[in-house]
């Protein structure tokens, strides 16, 4: 008798160290949450292909490019002016450097792209003009120049560069296959490039704004063909397909083959929502419905990851498309922000109480004898969820809430 209630004393006093260890450090049940950074400075804008994720990082005196390949981190840059808006593809990254003030850049006069191949760096740019928006799908690079007067989309292939069109916005890369918006004269109209002829996919007296693209299958938002709200558009390679029609704005849509997720909110700009078109059924699910917003999606094959509202600050949420099953992946005081998923890894920037640092979350897939909480890990967690069940007898006490059938 004595010896059980030295046992219960025991798991009573884990109890209380696991809860309060567990506040800001306990993983969600199946998942691992790693701190990739710790530094008294803020790293920001994360983005990963993989295993490998890069971010802008502040070094003290400017803002500076690190790469994370799986097991180690690099710094990729070392200047007097700012590198920020990393974006990857594997182990290729592209950027932009800037020098402090409206005209920024290198030579202090612009905005210019640079492009690391794994293991070099190049400047792809070199004017007095500002080059914006890069992004990148393997060696291929695509990014917005301003020469002065007129928004133009350049095209690096890997090994030269070529001007594609006069374009706004943000041009989008997969592959060879490249998709901005551009004026027609009248309104914004999307422009798609399939590595050897561009063609104007819409001509409407709408505005559509914002395409993405994977493989040949693209989407954009526009403003039609009510013109008072915004709502989904879908090309596959061959046709036009409208989503949505509703009185929501539906905007910033991000695709992965034919899935196709984004937020939309009330007209009088509230209670934003996440919605997933499954391109195999043509379903369009509402995944969140709640009293707060929900922003920022993205997605990779089926499953898709954003931030919500908690009522207090803004978390880190994940869905799995194979299970239908939502997972709030972080729980914390302060608000996390810019998630980017790839396959079921996920990363995004949040704040350790000092300043914002890169955070990282995989799912478990291991079975380890006494992880009782599937995150890959035996700690004081694990002890804690014996410790509230220690004693509890399922046979007689079926209807216990910690009994679970089978």
């Amino acid at each position: 008798m004595k010896r059980q209630a030295l046992i219960t004393l025991t798991l009573s006093l884990v109890v209380i160290m696991a809860s309060s260890f567990s506040v800001a450090m306990a993983d969600p049940p199946g998942w691992r949450i790693i701190q990739l950074t710790d530094n008294i400075y803020s790293d920001e804008s994360p983005k990963i292909s993989g295993s490998n994720i890069v971010w802008s990082g502040w070094d003290g005196s400017d803002y500076e490019i690190f790469f994370y390949n799986g097991s180690t981190i690099a710094q990729l840059t070392n200047n007097d002016f700012n590198d920020y808006d990393p974006q990857i593809s594997g182990s290729n990254i592209v950027w932009v450097g800037y020098w402090e003030g409206y005209n920024p850049g290198p030579d202090k006069n612009s905005a210019e792209i640079f492009f690391y191949n794994g293991s070099t760096t190049t400047q792809l740019t070199n004017n007095n003009f500002n080059d914006w928006y890069p992004q990148i799908s393997g060696s291929n690079v695509v990014w917005y120049h301003w020469n002065g007067s007129n928004g133009e989309i350049f095209f690096y292939n890997g090994s030269t560069t070529t001007l594609l069109a006069a374009g706004w916005g943000r041009p989008q890369i997969s592959g060879s296959n490249i998709v901005w918006s551009g004026w027609d004269g009248g309104d914004s109209e999307i422009f798609f490039y399939n590595g050897s002829t561009t063609t104007q996919l819409t001509n409407n007296n709408f505005s559509d704004w914002d395409p993405q693209i994977s493989g040949s299958n693209i989407t954009w938002y526009g403003y039609g063909p009510d013109g008072s709200d915004g709502e989904m558009f879908f090309y596959n390679g061959s046709t036009i397909t409208q989503l949505s029609n509703n009185n929501l704005r539906e905007v910033f849509p991000k695709i992965s083959g034919s899935n196709i997720t984004w937020w939309a909110y009330n007209p009088d700009g509230s209670n934003g929502e996440v919605f997933f078109y499954n391109g195999s059924t043509g379903i369009i699910t509402q995944l969140t419905n709640n009293d707060f917003n929900d922003y920022d999606p993205q997605i990779s094959g089926s499953n898709i990851v954003w931030r919500g509202s908690d009522g207090n600050d803004f978390e880190i949420f994940f869905y799995n498309g194979s299970t239908g099953i939502t997972t709030q992946l972080t729980n914390n005081s302060f608000s996390d922000s810019g998630p980017q998923i790839s396959g079921s890894t996920i990363v995004w920037s949040g704040s350790d109480g000092n300043d914002k640092e890169i955070f990282m979350a995989v799912p478990c897939s291991y079975t380890l004898a006494g992880d009782l909480n599937s995150d890959c890990k035996v700690d004081l967690d694990d002890f804690s969820i014996m410790a509230s069940n220690w004693l509890i007898d399922c046979i007689a006490e079926p209807n216990n809430p910690a009994c679970v059938p089978k």
